[in-house]
């Protein structure tokens, strides 16, 4: 790949963690990191480790970010924090400006495609024809596919580096892509005595390929990918709590403490949903930046969830799951609809909140209940926004939440129209491709 691909001063820190951007101001402020690689070493291939961890590594703390933020605009969550932008996110109505999603949602999952992509160029500038086999490829693509995926199902549109605006469609399809060029490396690197590593890129990518499959509509393709993958299947995020970059952004949100907490349960749909470890949370409100309100606490996919009503806290260290055997078994659900082995299935997920069964359901029910249990299963997993507008899209089915708006805003308001992220502003000053609405 050309040098001229990565920025000036791109340096990738001896840990999984991320990846740094620095620059020195002075000659006498110039300072070497002894734990990264500088830029004339990055087309070294001793540092192939390194590259892929910081491919993770970008990726980790965007995710979680954007299923905090995500979640506050699609209503899993709501908010008490008094700052203007955060209400403009809750109440749908995000404009270009609005640097607090700018900073904590476009950026990190902007910054997680392109090292993913730029990444994969260098392995297979490294690697040649042994790119198809290695599993560290089919790694770096399955966390690109992610990001793609990302971007397309929460994105009004967005451009990829200095590029047009592309559709959601198309960004999905680069997500595509990517996922099956993953599943044939790691295909392939299995073959080659890859083992477990393989297997599991190769589960990851799957689904991937699965969840985009079903949000394009390709329900036969979606139900193929699926199928492939077993139900014990599990991928997480990590996070750790003694870097403050690495840490669950979930943690200082819903459990930080009194007068820290800034999202709850309170004014949210999710709130009636009781007795359910899915959606857990206490009986009393807490006090939190503005107001007071129920707290989550951690849900299913989260490392800190202990199958009780109430739940336990969030934690800074706490993992994620963003891909499993789970997520497969709905998107067959979804994808083939009211069968027997589908019916089954829901109601193995409507026992866990104490629900009653289904018997032979008509479509609607089948497929209320379908929705009602996956927005459960899935809770603050990064997946809302996209289930909401795959609903809308294919079935003209609008769930977004609409009437009045309860906040601790100083006047009463109504819900917006929006159902995905805007462009930021910052993009289309620096892209001379993009026209500034």
């Amino acid at each position: 790949m050309p040098k001229n691909r990565w920025p000036r001063a791109l340096v990738l820190p001896l840990t999984a963690a991320a990846l740094m951007v620095t620059s020195a101001c002075n000659d006498f402020l110039k300072v070497k990191n002894p734990g990264a690689i500088e830029e004339p070493e990055i087309n070294n291939p001793a540092y192939i480790t390194l590259l892929v961890n910081g491919v993770i590594g970008e990726f980790q703390p965007a995710f979680t970010s954007d299923a905090l933020y995500s979640g506050v605009f699609t209503d899993e969550l709501a908010n008490f924090h008094g700052f203007p932008e955060n209400i403009d996110i809750d109440v749908r109505n995000v404009a270009i400006g609005n640097g607090t999603y700018r900073d904590v949602v476009y950026t990190p999952l902007q910054s997680a495609r392109f090292m993913a992509d730029s990444v994969d160029g260098l392995l297979n500038g490294f690697l040649g024809a042994a790119a198809g086999t290695d599993v560290r490829v089919a790694r770096v693509l399955a966390y690109a596919g992610y990001s793609y995926t990302l971007l397309g199902e929460q994105m009004c549109e967005a451009p990829i580096g200095l590029s047009k605006a592309y559709t959601p469609d198309e960004l999905l399809g680069f997500a595509l892509d990517r996922f099956k060029s993953a599943i044939t490396i790691a295909t392939a690197a299995k073959g080659a005595s890859g083992g477990a590593a393989a297997d599991s890129i190769l589960n990851l990518a799957n689904v991937g390929a699965a969840r985009v499959s079903l949000d394009l509509g390709k329900f036969t393709d979606a139900v193929t990918y699926a199928s492939a993958v077993p139900a014990a299947f599990n991928f997480y995020v990590y996070h750790a709590a003694p870097n403050l970059r690495e840490n669950n952004p979930m943690f200082n949100a819903a459990s930080g403490g009194p007068n820290a907490e800034w999202v709850g349960l309170t004014n949210t749909p999710f709130l009636a949903i009781t007795g359910d470890p899915r959606i857990p949370h206490p009986a009393s409100k807490e006090k939190m930046q503005q107001d007071s309100a129920i707290v989550p606490n951690s849900p299913l996919a989260y490392s800190t969830y202990n199958g009780t009503a109430t739940g336990a806290d969030f934690d800074k260290g706490g993992s994620v799951r963003f891909a499993s055997g789970l997520e497969a078994q709905y998107i067959v659900a979804e994808a083939q609809g009211n069968t027997p082995a589908n019916v089954t299935f829901l109601n193995t997920r409507i026992a866990i909140g104490g629900g009653t069964p289904l018997v032979a359901p008509t479509s609607a029910e089948y497929t209320a209940a379908l929705r009602d249990q996956r927005a459960r299963d899935l809770y603050l997993a990064g997946y809302r926004m996209g289930d909401l507008r795959r609903y809308q899209k294919l079935y003209q089915a609008d769930l977004w939440q609409k009437g009045t708006y309860v906040s601790p805003v100083p006047a009463p308001a109504t819900f917006g129209t929006q159902t995905c992220w805007p462009i930021p502003l910052s993009e289309y000053n620096g892209n001379p491709n993009l026209a500034k609405p």
